[in-house]
């Protein structure tokens, strides 16, 4: 089977890109599959080395800096719109794909509509929940661009793929009730490690980018709470974004620089959670929070808010972690306080963990992909 990915880029650190270079590379192992990730930024390193799997790069660069007016901006930003429907077309027409997904974002509404004589099944990727710009939304400008966005985008242009594919069954049931080529994978864990947690350790720990939507902010303030009670215990934030310096500046306002810490990256990200005892994540909104799944991979639970949505079907509250309703500080301090002061429920949480964890295993994820591009590829073309 040949099987084409479209996305932005190989070459940067996120959760998009990693998955997707993760599950090219499962699905590339297995015999007579033949695997494409197509991007539309130059290629210079990628992220994680490719076994098989072919990297084309069409030369678009959107992301690329260009210092010229509005109006001009527009017209390159539509110049390139027409040439990556040419150069991703003749792309496709040279490969002959059975399957093409699209996970970028600059393809994603006409790569369905493009003429590609081996008539593949064109399958949309959904990595956010559908309701995820209006959760994000703060003012009455924003609302109504998530609005207007989301018709244009998931009641339009959406209809042309043969399935989309969403994270979690709250998605499946709630936004896509309604539409019958709605199917439902979650993420594999993509950074499985042999290390795990002895939950021993008085460190909590959380990942993700300083960016509005992370909620790093709420999560210092439960910090300082936790700290009246557990002042040698110690939380890592590890990630990078524009709040870093804001985020510094809170922590120093609240006297907590001794007991937060803001990390960075790493390459070893699950690695540094086998050395924590609790995983925390404060999200304004989640479609499935890949990050928590890889903390209960190495063995300890999860405090989280029970932010919309899937995070629900990846902590099961009171088994694997808890969880806590959006904005209940208080709450969450005292759900992490329990933990901290509970050793037993803490490793018998975290045992439940990565039990619960292993059902995410690449192989058994790869298996539904496997099954699902059988069976389009099977009626599309017992619809010629």
């Amino acid at each position: 089977m040949k099987i084409v990915y479209c996305s932005n880029t190989v070459c940067k650190i996120g959760g998009i890109e990693m998955v997707t270079l993760c599950k090219a590379n499962a699905l590339a192992r297995i015999p007579d599959n033949q695997v494409w990730i197509v991007v539309t930024e130059d290629v210079t390193t990628p992220v994680m080395n490719l076994d098989h799997v072919t990297v084309v790069n069409l030369g678009i660069n959107y992301t690329e800096y260009r210092e010229m007016g509005l109006w001009s901006l527009y017209q390159d930003y539509r110049r390139r719109k027409r040439l990556h429907r040419e150069r991703l077309e003749k792309a496709l027409n040279e490969i002959n794909p059975d399957v093409v997904v699209a996970t970028g974002q600059y393809e994603k509404h006409f790569l369905p509509t493009l003429k590609v004589r081996s008539n593949p099944v064109f399958v949309r990727e959904l990595h956010m929940a559908r309701s995820f710009r209006r959760d994000c939304s703060v003012s009455r400008y924003e609302k109504l661009k998530a609005k207007v966005t989301g018709f244009y985008e998931y009641r339009w242009k959406i209809r042309a793929y043969d399935k989309i594919v969403v994270l979690t069954e709250d998605e499946l049931t709630g936004a896509w009730k309604n539409w019958d080529k709605v199917a439902v994978i979650p993420n594999p864990i993509t950074n499985k490690t042999t290390e795990l947690s002895s939950c021993e350790s008085k460190i909590v720990i959380t990942a993700g980018g300083l960016r509005w939507m992370k909620n790093f902010e709420a999560l210092i303030n439960i910090w300082a709470k936790v700290v009246q009670k557990h002042a040698d215990w110690t939380l890592q934030i590890w990630g990078e974004g524009k709040q870093s310096t804001m985020l510094e500046s809170q922590i120093k306002r609240l006297g907590l620089a001794q007991n937060v810490f803001l990390k960075g990256s790493s390459s070893n990200m699950v690695g540094e959670m086998a050395k924590a005892s609790l995983f925390v994540l404060t999200s304004k909104s989640e479609s499935f929070s890949l990050v928590t799944l890889e903390a209960m991979s190495v063995g300890i639970p999860s405090v989280v808010y029970n932010c919309p949505g899937g995070i629900r079907y990846v902590v099961e509250d009171g088994k694997t972690g808890f969880l806590v309703p959006m904005g209940d500080e208080e709450a969450f301090a005292e759900r992490v306080c329990a933990l901290i002061e509970d050793t037993e429920m803490r490793k018998e949480m975290g045992a439940q963990a990565l039990k619960v964890s292993e059902k995410y295993a690449m192989d058994k994820v790869i298996e539904q992909w496997m099954e699902l591009f059988r069976d389009l590829c099977q009626k599309k073309k017992g619809n010629k």
